[in-house]
C-alpha cells in the first residue's frame, strides 16, 4: 500500500524524536536568545577524544606495551619541558626581538625626510614615527655612522 506525501509527513511528525539539548545558549543584551546545537561531526569528534583520552592503567599492561607507554610519556614530558624552557630562554636572552629593526627604522626615516623635502613648502609636514628602542638618529652618509672619523685616526697616529 502506497502512502502519499501528505500522510507521510503527518507520520513523521507524530513519531517522537529524541530531544536535543543546545550546546550553548547565548543571551543578548536586547533580550534575544540564540541556541547553538552541535553537529553530528562534532559529537563524533568528542566521542573519539574521550576514547583516546581514557587513562591507561600501566599495571594491567604486558611488558611491551608497558615500556612503550612509559617511553611515550617520558618523551612527551621531555619535549614539553624543553619547549617551555626554550621559550623562556629566548625571552631572557632577547631572541624574540628583530635583529635589524634599527636599519629598517633608519630607512623609513630617510624616506619620510626625502618625501618631506620633495613636498617642499606646502605647509603639510608628516611627522616621523617614533621608535621607542632607538637612542638617536644618525644620517646614513654621516661620518659617525659606521666609520671612524679621519680626525681621530690622524690624532692617534701622531
Amino acid at each position: 500500500m502506497e502512502i502519499d506525501g501528505f500522510q507521510q509527513l503527518d507520520l513523521e511528525k507524530s513519531v517522537p524524536s529524541k530531544k536535543t539539548t543546545p550546546k550553548r545558549i547565548i543571551h543578548f543584551v536586547d533580550g534575544d536568545i540564540m541556541e547553538e546545537y552541535s553537529t553530528e561531526e562534532e559529537e563524533e569528534e568528542e566521542k573519539e577524544e574521550q576514547s583516546t583520552n581514557a587513562t591507561l592503567d600501566p599495571s594491567k599492561l604486558s611488558w611491551g606495551p608497558y615500556l612503550r607507554f612509559w617511553a611515550g610519556r617520558i618523551a612527551s614530558t621531555s619535549f614539553s619541558t624543553c619547549e617551555f624552557l626554550g621559550g623562556r630562554f629566548a625571552v631572557f636572552f632577547g631572541l624574540t626581538q628583530p635583529k635589524y629593526q634599527y636599519v629598517l627604522n633608519e630607512y623609513y626615516r630617510i624616506q619620510n625626510k626625502k618625501s618631506d623635502n620633495k613636498s617642499g613648502g606646502n605647509g603639510s609636514k608628516t611627522q616621523a614615527a617614533e621608535v621607542p628602542n632607538e637612542k638617536c638618529h644618525l644620517e646614513a652618509g654621516d661620518r659617525e655612522y659606521g666609520t671612524i672619523q679621519q680626525d681621530t685616526a690622524e690624532a692617534t697616529s701622531q
